[in-house]
């Protein structure tokens, strides 16, 4: 696990500095740490696990960068992430105020960037670090685990009731807010800056801006350059690692990156490790060892049992918000790798290739190009990939097409089938705009099908290693790099979707690299028969947790709604009946939280 501490104050503010350094002391006395204080107002500690990658790196006097960064690379070459950041290159995000990083580099990282009276806090574009602020007295203190800072870092902080309560309709909330009043997320592409007068967060990196002028080219030209952005990311990931795991799931998404692990003039120590769900879901054995066999990976098979339990709610550690993660804690075996190597998983194909089946990519097409010589085509390839006749596709899409851009619906997708009898209270009145960070509020001149995939971003930010098992492997998913995620936003959705078919660049770009069972397979695993039995195995304990727990008794849910909710027939056939796996979550992170604050 990456994790770091930061403190940040006004260095010629000598109440400020005393402070600073009543906050600093109690974390000396924890085991040994990295940290870095050679920048007036600015002391960053590394909390990391051992077989965590991260790593400090200064910007001479103008901050450091926590985590790893790469160079951008014009020529797409693999490199290893940076041991140091040059001179020049360090003046130069100082003077941008670290805007430069998002220029001329790419990672995952949170920097710290000193320019004049303000230091600068940035995440990186796909958020793959937590990042935390609150502030004690005259000091802003900047964390990506809570559980992991000195205790007193946790003093006089309070639950955030309306954060509760929206969590239990939408579990991916990112609009700044945390679970505790006093503490605010610093999301993906955000800076915060810190001065003498306060702090104030603000978009530093919009999805946007890439969005609204496609680069439109053909089918096969931009395969070329899909196929050598996801070389260059995967092997330079790859590159900084002694060795690798990878979690051959038996997708589209991990047969890429074993494709590209093995697809080089370097040679990679790379393991292949395929988890096979209990619970009777269909096999995707079969697909993992034809990957493994064509691309002579050695691949190890583990089972994941699914009546292993839950953990208990003691089993909760006091973060800033609740994590599904804490489910994993119950089986850290199942998460470890072969030889302590770091994993890497096929996370974020889905948003970036654009898995999808709606018609709307013919709407962007008449907005970028209007009727032509491809009008019928595209027309063609939008009425396949939806499953609709032409006809049922013009009656859809040309409304959205006269408005130009699309309406709120776009923010509903999906949310309303996420309720149910418990959370059916959270839900009215709920604004989903509310929940989701500046950039996927509102197109701003983004095309329908394209502002769809903006906002898909939102969950892709929500996937990082942020409460793993003691003595799990650290995760890293190379196709989240801003590179890969920039060039995906510049694509048109409909030559994203090229042949009518969800990721079809994807799959045209790996034509003859991958075997075409897994290249042009439409259909995706599925673990809903997993998160069924680990229901049952688990539902005394869930039933007694929720029933007599804090959801209910802060008037949250009601009791006799959690009974109903917890019979065999609710949640193996409703919709979204797995949902009850996320209140467990939230009840224990709330019982955590009220003895924590009980304790004071």
């Amino acid at each position: 696990m990456s994790a770091f501490i930061a403190l940040i104050w006004d260095p010629e503010c000598p109440e400020a500095l005393d402070e600073a350094r009543g906050l600093i002391e109690e974390p000396s006395r924890q085991p040994p740490m990295t940290f870095r204080s050679d920048v007036a107002g600015l002391y960053v500690a590394d909390l990391s696990a051992p077989l965590a990658r991260a790593q400090l790196l200064a910007l001479g006097g103008a901050g450091a960068v926590f985590g790893h960064l790469f160079t951008r690379s014009g020529t797409l070459r693999p490199a290893a992430c940076l041991q140091q950041v040059p001179p020049d290159a360090a003046a130069a995000i100082r003077a941008s105020s670290g805007r430069r990083l998002l220029t001329d580099f790419w990672g995952s990282y949170v920097a710290f960037v000193r320019h004049e009276d303000t230091l600068t806090v940035l995440a990186d574009p796909a958020s793959s670090i937590p990042c935390f602020y609150t502030r004690r007295g005259r000091v802003t203190c900047v964390f990506s685990h809570l559980e992991r800072c000195p205790r007193a870092w946790r003093r006089g902080l309070s639950i955030n009731r309306a954060f509760v309560s929206q969590l239990l309709a939408y579990d991916k909330i990112q609009n700044g807010a945390a679970g505790l009043n006093e503490v605010r997320e610093l999301q993906a592409g955000f800076c915060l800056a810190v001065s003498g007068s306060g702090s104030e967060a603000c978009l530093a990196w919009d999805p946007r801006e890439l969005g609204r002028q496609p680069d439109r080219r053909p089918a096969a030209e931009a395969a070329d350059e899909l196929r050598a952005t996801l070389r260059f990311v995967v092997q330079s990931h790859a590159l900084s690692l002694p060795s690798t795991a990878l979690n051959l799931s038996g997708g589209l998404d991990s047969a890429i990156l074993a494709a590209m692990l093995s697809d080089g003039g370097q040679p990679l120590d790379v393991e292949g490790v395929h988890f096979v769900l209990g619970g009777g879901d269909p096999a995707e054995t079969e697909y993992a060892r034809s990957v493994a066999a064509v691309l002579g990976l050695r691949l190890i098979e583990r089972a994941v049992d699914p009546a292993r339990g839950l953990p208990s709610p003691e089993q909760y550690p006091p973060t800033a918000r609740p994590y599904r993660d804490f489910l994993g804690l119950a089986a850290p075996d199942a998460g470890a790798a072969p030889g302590g190597r770091v994993v890497f998983t096929g996370q974020g194909g889905d948003h970036l290739f654009l898995e999808t089946r709606s018609p709307l990519l013919f709407a962007d097409y008449l907005r970028r190009c209007g009727p032509g010589r491809e009008t019928l085509r595209v027309l063609q390839d939008a009425a396949r990939l939806s499953g609709l006749s032409v006809w049922q596709v013009l009656r859809e899409v040309l409304p959205v097409a006269a408005r130009g851009e699309e309406d709120a619906r776009a923010r509903l997708a999906g949310l309303t089938d996420r309720q149910t009898r418990i959370n059916r209270h959270a839900h009215a009145g709920l604004d989903p705009a509310e929940l989701l960070p500046a950039w996927a509020r509102r197109p701003d001149g983004v095309a329908p099908a394209k502002f769809r995939q903006i906002i898909s971003l939102v969950h892709m930010a929500q996937i990082r290693n942020a409460l793993p098992a003691t003595g799990a492997a650290p995760l890293v998913h190379p196709l989240m790099s801003q590179p890969l995620i920039e060039l995906c936003l510049r694509l048109p959705a409909d030559l994203l979707c090229t042949g009518g078919r969800p990721r079809g660049l994807a799959r045209l770009a790996m034509k003859g690299l991958l075997p075409d069972a897994v290249r042009l397979r439409q259909s995706k695993g599925d673990a809903s028969r997993f998160f069924v039995q680990q229901i049952t195995a688990s539902q005394a304990l869930i039933s007694e947790t929720l029933r007599d727990g804090e959801l209910v008794s802060s008037g949250y849910v009601e009791r006799q709604d959690i009974d109903a909710c917890l019979t065999p027939d609710a949640y193996r056939t409703q919709t979204f009946g797995r949902m009850i796996l996320v209140y467990y979550v939230i009840e224990c992170w709330l019982r955590r939280w009220r003895t924590e604050l009980g304790a004071r």
